[in-house]
């Protein structure tokens, strides 16, 4: 007797865990079907062909393709049409996919990714004038004018003499007393491509009297471009000071432009007078003061 009722204790207790099991499967799939949930597919833009660094790119270079969400690489563009011609920054095989992050839409920029074999990544700073306003973008091309005072110099006089009697030997050189520094521009690098462009807006600067005017922090830019050691070299002769700006100019250049560099002449006071016709003024004396 006591064994019947412990099987039909045992049987009870098989049915409420069936029951409850049965219970939380209606619960969860109410519907009473097997049903899996699938993730709709996104849109993203593929690469028909190899591209380039510095290729801009257009919609017909580009297929568009359904991948499932965890596929994407980067931040995606859901249609072709949103192409709108502007340089890649870094190359990008068949059939990779080219996202807003290859344009540096996204603020996400890899500089070592972008250079080229040899090339080398320089800065250079800027003011809102001399850096074009701010509008120079990652991709675009840029030539770059230096504008500096230089003390004129001239041949000593016995250095002449030395030479009268001896051609090979070296030409020394002294300062013209008399003369201030005389502006020279010059340009002196063509078509570099850039590849970032960080900008500090203006801020009013720190002071620890209440009462003194207000002043600011004028706003700059550091624009960063592939080039060679001897045009690291240059950047750092014509800005020998941390934080310096305003001798060195971005002049933009369009990105397709295969012209090859001209030789400019640079411009100096000499070339104004002569080639342009600058005047140059006289000094006008003073009356003299009569005595009354």
């Amino acid at each position: 007797m006591k064994r019947s009722n412990r099987l039909v204790i045992l049987v009870g207790v098989l049915l409420a865990v069936l029951a409850f099991v049965g219970i939380v499967v209606l619960l969860n799939n109410p519907n009473g079907n097997n049903q899996q949930v699938v993730t709709p597919k996104v849109t993203v833009l593929v690469a028909k062909a190899d591209i380039a660094i510095g290729t801009a790119v257009t919609p017909d270079m580009v297929d568009e393709v359904k991948v499932d969400p965890d596929a994407v690489l980067g931040t995606r563009f859901g249609s072709a049409s949103q192409l709108t011609g502007r340089p890649v920054l870094y190359d990008i095989a068949q059939g990779g996919q080219v996202s807003q992050d290859a344009f540096g839409s996204t603020g996400a920029i890899c500089i070592e990714c972008q250079l080229k074999a040899g090339e080398k990544a320089i800065a250079f700073q800027v003011d809102p004038v001399t850096g074009l306003a701010f509008l120079v973008q990652p991709g675009d091309h840029v030539d770059i004018v230096l504008a500096q005072d230089v003390q004129p110099v001239q041949q000593t006089q016995d250095s002449i003499a030395a030479q009268r009697l001896d051609p090979k030997a070296p030409a020394r050189w002294e300062l013209v007393n008399g003369l201030n520094n005389v502006r020279t521009v010059k340009t002196i690098l063509q078509d570099r491509r850039v590849l970032y462009v960080s900008y500090t807006p203006s801020q009013p600067a720190p002071s620890t009297d209440p009462n003194a005017p207000a002043a600011a922090i004028p706003a700059t830019v550091i624009i960063i471009f592939a080039g060679s050691d001897q045009d690291a070299e240059l950047i750092k002769f014509a800005q020998s000071k941390d934080g310096e700006a305003g001798a060195l100019t971005a002049v933009l250049r369009d990105t397709q432009d295969t012209a090859a560099d001209t030789i400019t002449t640079g411009v100096t006071l000499e070339l104004l007078i002569q080639q342009y016709g600058v005047t140059v003024p006289n000094v006008i004396p003073l009356p003299s003061q009569q005595p009354r």
